[in-house]
């Protein structure tokens, strides 16, 4: 009796060992599952909040449809992992819908009608919301999901209209330094984009205008600088002068010393 009892025991600590073996992997492979759909999940979200953005960026078909289909591809992944939600085979449908409606419909706005807001948060809001366009089509590019020539020339506009963005807020704050006759400051800034627009290759006539309206801050902060700079050299002499009559008086009336 005792090996047939020894062989039973050891029997059952096989499958006792084989039972956790396969709910750890069990539990592994659940681990990951709810892991590469919540990853998915973030692509979405992200994507969503950067189309919110349509409305103030104009964004080209081209864009669209990649952002697009990054939602669908993260809904494919989505529905291979789990294959009986529903709510992700219906996601998958309206998303191909408004792709095929994008395609066949949607007219893209002038790149010059990008209005930036005057409020400097809501600026930057679009400032950031393009860098992380910018960020999705390097992924899309680096995952061969567009061709190179598409995500050289989307990232080209995108870039355009961050400078623009850029330029919008720092005339604003060239304004508001002017404002507070901080004119060294605002020259300072001035010099600095126009830098950047000197050496910008291809400007469009929203830029050449920017700039020729620049050069004429720059001129108008340069005579200002230069009107401050001859005031303060007349005040100064008036000082010395001042202050040598102060001292002639005082050698005048100073007492005599004895000897």
């Amino acid at each position: 009796m005792y090996p047939l009892i020894i062989s039973l025991v050891g029997l059952l600590l096989i499958v006792m060992i084989g039972y956790n073996i396969i709910q750890q992997y069990k539990q592994k492979a659940e681990t990951e599952r709810r892991i590469s759909v919540s990853k998915q999940h973030a692509t979405i979200t992200e994507v969503d909040e950067l189309l919110l953005f349509s409305t103030k960026i104009p964004f080209s078909k081209a864009l669209l449809l990649i952002l697009k289909n990054r939602i669908r591809n993260a809904l494919y992944i989505m529905i291979n992992i789990s294959p009986t939600t529903a709510s992700y085979r219906e996601h998958f449908a309206d998303t191909e819908a408004q792709i095929k409606q994008i395609k066949e419909n949607y007219v893209a706005p002038s790149p010059s009608s990008l209005q930036v807001p005057p409020n400097d948060k809501d600026a930057m809001a679009l400032v950031q919301a393009t860098k992380k366009i910018r960020a999705v089509l390097r992924s899309e590019h680096a995952k061969q999901k567009i061709n190179t020539d598409l995500f050289v020339s989307e990232n080209q506009q995108l870039e355009m209209m961050q400078l623009k963005i850029n330029i919008e807020i720092s005339i604003k704050r060239i304004n508001d330094a002017k404002g507070q006759k901080q004119y060294n400051t605002a020259k300072q800034m001035t010099d600095k984009i126009l830098k950047i627009l000197n050496n910008l290759p291809n400007k469009d006539s929203d830029l050449e205008h920017k700039q020729q309206m620049l050069e004429s801050v720059k001129n108008e902060l340069s005579a200002h600088l230069t009107s401050a700079q001859k005031i303060a050299s007349e005040n100064q002499a008036q000082e010395q002068k001042d202050d040598a009559k102060r001292k002639d008086l005082d050698r005048l009336f100073a007492d005599k010393q004895k000897w």
